[in-house]
């Protein structure tokens, strides 16, 4: 028995929802990147210890998004979104309580299995409520829920700090969350018996809300096995774990370098991608797919060498801004490739795989830049990152190869 998408509408109410839940969330998580090393220096810790705490939390995210992923596809989204929410919401209250390099390293833990649980939901909400025929749009413009906190997190946070320290910085997280949390609420509730009966019968159902209830879910294993699944996974891991050494440590660059307005490296980034993702539908009908990922992944390596010279501000902008037009285009497409690998019923699994890959790269990035930059610069760091992104390029051509 197939089930049949009846409303053809983007813009629905839930869709609106889970894009705002999910800007909130990312802004709270985001306004920590560039600011927690400048903390953890603060409390008296070393560049690794700064990368290991910032690392940490794609590393605890990791060992939940698979077990998400099944419990999306067995029990619905909604109830997964709210608890992720509300562990986050707990987090940034006892951040502004507990103030040791110890239990910043045990509460940056817990909220990567925040963070897990609360974007696995959200983003397999947001690719269920997407018409399947504007599957790819859809996807481009809630990716710019989670873009956009790229750029205003860390600004937002170096501001905060810079203006009013550390302590209102995670106030600021704390209010971000409390109304997320508040918004999820508002979603229209899911029926677990939708799901049970599902699977019972090996069929798939309509829940109630708009999302669908996956059937018959058996374990992630058959999924990534699924080269359409590996693959695009794989290669967004070489290109964020190469960009967690950005994200985490452009701030004490800029530092070192002694170039001023290093937070506008994050709005530049954040307002070229937007741009893009809005051109997205009209680049993917008058460009080839693969030229259009060679390139987006050639910009994106060119970002890297650019910042691993540079020394004033217009480099470190001119750096963001061909990261912004390789990514923009970059994630949509991986995503989506994703998603028409695997059915219906398997699509919880689908987006925890490919958002764990990502977890790992910004967490155990992170904490290898750290190492390599105490050792080696920032500029020998960045070179590695190009690297990084040229050996995406190779895997992208081997998987575009078998699969001709």
């Amino acid at each position: 028995m197939e089930y049949t998408e009846v409303n053809s509408k983007l813009w629905t109410k839930d869709f609106l929802l889970v894009n705002s839940i999910t800007f909130l969330a990312m802004t709270a998580i985001t306004t920590q990147m560039g600011t927690l090393p400048l903390y953890v220096t603060a409390l008296g810790g070393s560049k690794a210890v700064a990368g290991s705490i910032v690392g940490i939390l794609g590393i605890s995210a990791l060992f939940f998004r698979l077990p998400i992923g099944i419990l999306l596809d067995r029990y619905g989204r909604r109830l997964l979104l709210t608890i992720g929410l509300g562990v986050l919401f707990l987090d940034f209250a006892l951040l502004n309580v507990l103030q040791t390099l110890l239990m910043l390293f045990c509460l940056r833990l817990v909220q990567g299995i925040g963070n897990s649980i609360q974007a696995t939901s959200a983003a397999t909400m947001a690719a269920d409520l997407i018409p399947k025929e504007k599957l790819s749009v859809g996807l481009g413009y809630f990716s710019i829920s989670q873009a956009v906190p790229g750029a205003i997190g860390p600004l937002l946070g170096l501001a905060v700090v810079e203006n009013y320290g550390f302590e209102a910085l995670f106030r600021v997280g704390l209010l971000l969350t409390s109304v997320a949390f508040g918004l999820s609420f508002l979603l229209r509730t899911e029926s677990p018996k939708t799901f049970y009966a599902g699977e019972k019968t090996g069929i798939k159902t309509k829940a109630k809300g708009g999302t669908t209830g996956m059937t018959g879910a058996t374990g992630a294993l058959p999924v990534m096995k699924n080269r359409g699944v590996t693959f695009p996974s794989l290669i967004m891991f070489l290109v964020c774990f190469a960009n967690s050494g950005v994200i985490a440590f452009i701030a004490q660059f800029a530092v070192e370098k002694k170039i001023s307005g290093s937070g506008y490296y994050f709005t530049v980034m954040t307002v070229v991608t937007v741009l893009i993702r809005f051109l997205f539908p009209r680049m993917m009908n008058r460009i080839n797919q693969s030229f259009l990922i060679c390139g987006s992944i050639l910009s994106i390596s060119a970002a890297f060498g650019l910042l691993a010279l540079a020394d004033d501000l217009i480099h470190l902008l001119l750096a963001a801004t061909l990261y912004g037009i390789g990514f923009a285009s970059l994630l949509p497409i991986m995503n989506t490739i994703v998603l028409q690998s695997i059915s219906d019923q398997e699509r919880g699994r689908a987006i925890a795989i490919f958002s764990a890959a990502l977890d790992v790269a910004y967490g155990g990035g992170a904490m290898l830049w750290g190492i390599i930059a105490s050792m080696f610069g920032f500029q020998v760091m960045y070179l590695f990152c190009g690297g990084f992104g040229l050996t995406a390029l190779c895997v992208y051509l081997l998987f575009a190869g078998r699969k001709s």
